[in-house]
């Protein structure tokens, strides 16, 4: 594995495991989590029709518009189906990680929350910011290198709209946005394609 991929696995687990070892030990949430959720969920209602769109791609159909987009854009089939694969081993791992760490929504453990959505479920991970930065891992490599932060600069914004709109904390977001990172890079892995930089297996 070619260090680039090996920091992404490394970084992506660090964030992963790090949220789920503090969400497990931490019977309440945190002050300093509580300030930066109240910060973020506190912005004024009219962000909301600004918010809602972005928070989409993190959607399972917003995944798969993605997904469709990039095979029209790419026309590469190895590429499209490691973002198909990602965003789907993202969100449906990201449901079994929530029944393991058993942490609630915010309304379930603060009081005020401002819900502009209604979200059901366990809180931890985020399965949007999982699918957003899945994707966003998946793609970044592929895109001209000017292009490759905007790809993760929208992956964050999906998880503070999840955050603005109610239904995760920050932990949450971070937690999935460590599991999106390692299933976009094993998903590129797996079908053959290089990381960033990093050329596939038989071209040099």
């Amino acid at each position: 594995m070619h260090p680039a991929e090996t920091a992404a696995v490394l970084g992506g687990a660090a964030l992963l495991c790090g949220g789920w070892v503090i969400v497990t030990m931490e019977v309440t949430v945190p002050r300093w989590e509580e300030r930066l959720f109240r910060r973020i969920n506190g912005l004024p209602d009219a962000v909301w029709p600004v918010a809602w769109l972005p928070m989409q791609l993190g959607s399972v159909v917003g995944s798969l518009l993605v997904v469709s987009l990039a095979g029209l854009v790419t026309r590469d089939r190895r590429l499209t189906l490691a973002a198909f694969g990602a965003s789907q081993a993202a969100w449906w791992t990201g449901k079994v990680v929530k029944a393991l760490a058993s942490r609630g929504r915010p309304a379930a453990l603060l009081p005020d929350v401002r819900l502009r959505e209604a979200a059901r479920g366990l809180g931890y991970v985020s399965g949007h910011a999982g699918v957003a930065f899945a994707l966003a891992s998946v793609v970044a490599p592929a895109a001209p290198r000017r292009w490759r932060p905007t790809t993760f600069a929208t992956a964050s914004v999906v998880g503070v709209c999840r955050v603005y709109a109610g239904a995760h904390l920050p932990i949450d977001v971070v937690g999935g946005a460590g599991l999106g990172v390692l299933a976009g890079t094993w998903g590129r892995w797996l079908v053959g394609l290089g990381g960033a930089d990093v050329p596939a297996p038989g071209r040099c």
